[in-house]
């Protein structure tokens, strides 16, 4: 399984994203800003995507083999991933958006404020949110292979 490369991936292009939005935008460098941002996402979306699914889906199936009994908590780890997808495509559209729009508003910077703060509150809930989800399935896949299913006497 080639589990160490991808949640290392993950953990770098979720990190790039979450700098790129932490950045302190400098006057006069929104466009430039937004341009950073935007090549993170790119990065990190593509990551995710890829950890939810490809990578998840492979995990789930060996905690199923290994452990039926955890087929409850595999379902709520399935239906976060694709919460993580949907969400995944809102925040896409979004840095879309704001690397079209907030660039033209770069001489009176103080309109795209609103636009910038949401990308950037949002961002980082999101980035949360995949970590949390990360720390979740890796918790659940070591449970599937050390759990104590009592004495066998």
């Amino acid at each position: 399984m080639d589990r160490t490369t991808n949640e290392c991936d993950l953990k770098t292009a979720l990190t790039a994203f979450e700098t790129s939005l932490s950045t302190p935008i400098v006057s006069g460098e929104l466009a430039s800003w937004v341009g950073e941002v935007a090549k993170a996402w790119k990065t990190a979306s593509a990551t995710i995507h890829d950890c939810m699914t490809v990578v998840h889906p492979r995990q789930y199936e060996e905690m199923a083999e290994e452990d039926l009994e955890l087929l409850p908590q595999i379902e709520r780890l399935k239906a976060e991933d694709e919460a993580i997808e949907r969400e995944r495509e809102r925040i896409g559209n979004m840095v879309e958006r704001d690397a079209q729009h907030v660039p033209k508003l770069e001489p009176d910077e103080a309109k795209a404020q609103k636009h910038v703060q949401n990308l950037i509150d949002e961002g980082l809930a999101f980035v949360m949110r995949a970590r949390k989800q990360e720390v979740a399935l890796d918790t659940w896949l070591v449970e599937a292979f050390n759990r104590d299913r009592g004495t066998a006497d």
